[in-house]
């Protein structure tokens, strides 16, 4: 793994944990590259974007996203949903780690979007008070997937891990470049 990661192709999957940066990230990237980004939490989850599809609604929505098209980017996990469908077919796996995101910005983002689902989605409230709640899931994963995340770099070249808030800005900046050289 290099301190510098380099796209491998077009084909990209963008993950990380909740309140990373990833989804803007996301957009940004596919706005400079002209492909197309599919948002996965607005299929499987209930979110700003409306009702969540089945899971396997949703499975077979992006299956036809990545079978149709050369070019894509998916932002989000779903890794457990998807290990088959896009992950196989990835040419790089760019991963946002909450450690490189400042803690207080993640958790404004996460307390933030909380608040708004709660407000606007009914159910959310109930799920914040139980023990799915995203602002306390959002804190117990980041050393887990640390360390699992860490572990698939050294196994597989398409992972490249983004340096999160501060290393983001850099890296779309050398994709912009890439792209005036060709």
């Amino acid at each position: 793994m290099t301190s510098e990661p380099q796209l491998s192709g077009r084909r990209i999957q963008v993950i990380g944990v909740t309140g990373a940066g990833k989804s803007t990230f996301a957009r940004q990237l596919g706005k400079h590259l002209s492909i197309p980004v599919c948002e996965l939490d607005s299929l499987f989850h209930k979110s700003r974007a409306g009702g969540a599809l089945s899971e396997e609604d949703a499975r077979r929505t992006v299956q036809a996203l990545v079978e149709s098209n050369d070019e894509w980017i998916l932002d989000g996990n779903h890794w457990v949903q998807l290990k088959d469908i896009s992950y196989s077919r990835a040419t790089d796996i760019l991963y946002y780690l909450g450690i490189d995101t400042p803690l207080p910005l993640t958790l404004w983002r996460v307390i933030t979007r909380t608040i708004w689902e709660v407000l606007t989605i009914p159910g959310v409230l109930r799920r914040e008070l139980s023990g799915d709640s995203l602002i306390a899931m959002s804190l117990r994963v980041r050393a887990r997937k640390y360390a699992n995340w860490s572990k698939r770099v050294e196994m597989d070249s398409r992972w490249k891990r983004l340096s999160g808030w501060y290393g983001r800005g850099s890296f779309l900046a050398r994709v912009k470049d890439t792209l005036r050289a060709a």
